[in-house]
């Protein structure tokens, strides 16, 4: 079991099954290509947390935070996360918070595919999306 010490969440162990490279890393750091996803207990959260940097990121399945969200998948992409089919792949919205408010990043997702250990944030160009879009819980309207 590996382990990362987090000043943010303290202490966490993983498997080798939840260690993600990001041959590209993620957009603003591209030096970072390891990261290891983590699901928050009792959340539908999940944290992206660099291996060996104090570097993470709130996330969210896609599914479970917005209705209707889907998009084109660039072959490039494809070939990056080495998946053959969509349900390869796990699509996860990062999470801002900014004045006590949840926000999601539509335009830019985390794209993970568990079956080659590779994960990409995927900018989508072909559609007018928000980077702040607010997170609203189930049954809020």
């Amino acid at each position: 079991m590996r382990q990362i010490h987090s000043t943010a969440y303290g202490l966490l162990e993983f498997e080798d099954n939840q260690l993600y490279s990001f041959e590209a890393g993620i957009l603003g750091i591209p030096n970072i290509q390891q990261y290891g996803l983590f699901p928050m207990e009792d959340t539908p959260f999940f944290i992206l947390h660099a291996l060996d940097e104090e570097v993470s990121f709130v996330l969210i399945p896609a599914e479970q935070a917005i209705q209707d969200y889907s998009f084109r998948l660039a072959e490039d992409a494809v070939s990056l996360l080495e998946i053959n089919a969509p349900e390869d792949v796990g699509v996860m919205l990062i999470v801002n918070i900014q004045q006590d408010e949840l926000y999601l990043n539509l335009m830019a997702p985390i794209l993970v595919s568990p079956h080659s250990l590779k994960g990409c944030q995927y900018v989508i160009k072909d559609q007018d999306l928000s980077i702040r879009y607010p997170l609203v819980q189930k049954g809020d309207g």
